[in-house]
Protein backbone atom coordinates (compact mmCIF):
# COMPACT_ATOMS: atom_id res chain seq x y z
CA UNK A 1 0.00 0.00 0.00
CA UNK A 2 1.12 3.54 -0.69
CA UNK A 3 0.15 6.61 1.28
CA UNK A 4 -0.26 10.17 0.01
CA UNK A 5 -0.06 12.77 2.72
CA UNK A 6 1.34 16.17 3.64
CA UNK A 7 5.08 16.06 3.01
CA UNK A 8 6.00 18.90 5.36
CA UNK A 9 6.91 16.73 8.36
CA UNK A 10 9.02 14.19 6.50
CA UNK A 11 10.79 16.96 4.52
CA UNK A 12 11.51 18.71 7.84
CA UNK A 13 12.87 15.53 9.46
CA UNK A 14 15.11 14.78 6.46
CA UNK A 15 16.40 18.37 6.34
CA UNK A 16 16.87 18.51 10.11
CA UNK A 17 18.88 15.29 10.05
CA UNK A 18 21.17 16.83 7.40
CA UNK A 19 21.63 20.09 9.35
CA UNK A 20 25.30 20.64 10.18
CA UNK A 21 24.77 23.34 12.82
CA UNK A 22 22.78 23.30 16.03
CA UNK A 23 19.48 25.09 16.33
CA UNK A 24 19.45 28.29 18.33
CA UNK A 25 17.79 28.34 21.74
CA UNK A 26 14.68 30.09 20.39
CA UNK A 27 14.42 27.58 17.54
CA UNK A 28 14.64 24.72 20.07
CA UNK A 29 11.91 26.31 22.20
CA UNK A 30 9.73 26.74 19.11
CA UNK A 31 10.34 23.11 18.13
CA UNK A 32 9.34 21.98 21.63
CA UNK A 33 6.13 23.96 21.24
CA UNK A 34 5.42 22.32 17.86
CA UNK A 35 6.05 18.90 19.45
CA UNK A 36 3.69 19.70 22.32
CA UNK A 37 0.98 20.86 19.92
CA UNK A 38 1.37 17.79 17.69
CA UNK A 39 1.12 15.57 20.75
CA UNK A 40 -1.93 17.21 22.27
CA UNK A 41 -3.79 18.53 19.20
CA UNK A 42 -2.69 16.60 16.07
CA UNK A 43 -5.89 17.61 14.23
CA UNK A 44 -4.76 21.25 14.35
CA UNK A 45 -1.91 20.45 11.93
CA UNK A 46 -3.27 22.28 8.85
CA UNK A 47 -4.79 25.23 10.68
CA UNK A 48 -2.07 25.99 13.18
CA UNK A 49 0.87 23.66 13.77
CA UNK A 50 2.18 23.47 10.20
CA UNK A 51 2.63 27.25 10.14
CA UNK A 52 4.62 27.13 13.38
CA UNK A 53 6.92 24.45 11.97
CA UNK A 54 7.48 26.53 8.83
CA UNK A 55 8.36 29.51 11.07
CA UNK A 56 11.26 27.43 12.42
CA UNK A 57 12.42 26.29 8.97
CA UNK A 58 12.13 29.45 6.86
CA UNK A 59 14.50 31.85 8.71
CA UNK A 60 17.24 29.19 8.99
CA UNK A 61 19.01 29.34 5.58
CA UNK A 62 20.65 25.90 5.62
CA UNK A 63 17.60 24.16 7.10
CA UNK A 64 15.29 25.92 4.64
CA UNK A 65 17.45 25.04 1.63
CA UNK A 66 17.55 21.37 2.58
CA UNK A 67 13.82 21.41 3.43
CA UNK A 68 12.96 22.88 0.01
CA UNK A 69 15.12 20.24 -1.69
CA UNK A 70 13.37 17.34 0.06
CA UNK A 71 9.91 18.91 -0.19
CA UNK A 72 10.22 19.27 -3.98
CA UNK A 73 11.33 15.64 -4.29
CA UNK A 74 8.50 14.43 -2.05
CA UNK A 75 5.92 16.48 -3.94
CA UNK A 76 6.86 14.55 -7.11
CA UNK A 77 6.29 11.15 -5.48
CA UNK A 78 2.92 9.54 -6.21
CA UNK A 79 2.68 7.68 -2.91
CA UNK A 80 4.80 6.60 0.01
CA UNK A 81 5.50 2.87 0.37
CA UNK A 82 4.50 1.71 3.85
CA UNK A 83 7.91 0.14 4.43
CA UNK A 84 9.42 3.64 4.62
CA UNK A 85 7.42 4.57 7.68
CA UNK A 86 9.07 4.23 11.07
CA UNK A 87 8.21 1.00 12.84
CA UNK A 88 7.07 0.86 16.44
CA UNK A 89 10.49 -0.59 17.27
CA UNK A 90 12.27 2.39 15.67
CA UNK A 91 10.04 4.84 17.51
CA UNK A 92 10.66 2.97 20.78
CA UNK A 93 14.42 3.04 20.14
CA UNK A 94 14.26 6.80 19.49
CA UNK A 95 12.27 7.19 22.67
CA UNK A 96 14.86 5.15 24.62
CA UNK A 97 17.75 7.17 23.15
CA UNK A 98 16.01 10.38 24.09
CA UNK A 99 15.30 9.31 27.69
CA UNK A 100 19.01 9.44 28.43
CA UNK A 101 19.05 13.20 27.93
CA UNK A 102 15.40 14.11 28.49
CA UNK A 103 14.52 15.79 31.74
CA UNK A 104 11.14 17.09 30.66
CA UNK A 105 8.97 16.84 27.59
CA UNK A 106 6.12 15.05 26.00
CA UNK A 107 5.74 11.47 24.92
CA UNK A 108 3.31 10.25 22.30
CA UNK A 109 -0.07 9.41 23.78
CA UNK A 110 -1.11 7.02 21.04
CA UNK A 111 0.27 3.96 19.33
CA UNK A 112 2.15 4.40 16.08
CA UNK A 113 -0.50 3.45 13.55
CA UNK A 114 -0.90 5.28 10.27
CA UNK A 115 1.30 7.70 8.40
CA UNK A 116 0.57 10.90 10.31
CA UNK A 117 0.69 9.35 13.76
CA UNK A 118 3.99 7.60 13.15
CA UNK A 119 5.66 10.76 11.87
CA UNK A 120 4.00 12.89 14.55
CA UNK A 121 5.44 10.54 17.19
CA UNK A 122 8.92 11.05 15.75
CA UNK A 123 8.51 14.85 15.74
CA UNK A 124 7.18 14.76 19.31
CA UNK A 125 10.19 12.75 20.51
CA UNK A 126 12.74 14.79 18.54
CA UNK A 127 11.14 18.14 19.34
CA UNK A 128 10.80 17.39 23.04
CA UNK A 129 14.43 16.37 23.34
CA UNK A 130 16.98 18.62 24.99
CA UNK A 131 19.30 17.75 22.10
CA UNK A 132 17.00 17.45 19.07
CA UNK A 133 19.93 17.51 16.60
CA UNK A 134 21.34 14.34 18.18
CA UNK A 135 17.96 12.64 18.55
CA UNK A 136 16.99 13.12 14.88
CA UNK A 137 20.26 11.52 13.79
CA UNK A 138 19.11 8.33 15.55
CA UNK A 139 16.06 8.11 13.27
CA UNK A 140 17.49 5.41 11.01
CA UNK A 141 14.32 5.11 8.92
CA UNK A 142 15.21 8.49 7.35
CA UNK A 143 18.09 6.84 5.47
CA UNK A 144 15.54 4.62 3.71
CA UNK A 145 13.68 7.77 2.68
CA UNK A 146 16.81 9.38 1.26
CA UNK A 147 17.57 6.23 -0.72
CA UNK A 148 13.97 6.03 -1.98
CA UNK A 149 13.98 9.70 -3.05
CA UNK A 150 17.30 9.39 -4.88
CA UNK A 151 15.94 6.40 -6.82
CA UNK A 152 12.51 7.83 -7.57
CA UNK A 153 13.75 11.28 -8.65
CA UNK A 154 17.05 10.77 -10.46
CA UNK A 155 16.76 14.12 -12.24
CA UNK A 156 16.82 16.14 -9.00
Amino acid sequence: MKTKADNTIIAFLLAFQDLKTALGEQEKQNLKEVAKQLDTQPKAWEDYIKGHLLEIITPNPSLNQSYQFYKSKLDNVEGIPDDLLPTEAEISRLNAFDKASLTRGFKPKYEATGYERQLNNVVVIVGSSDKPEETVKQATFLEKWKQFLSQSNPSN
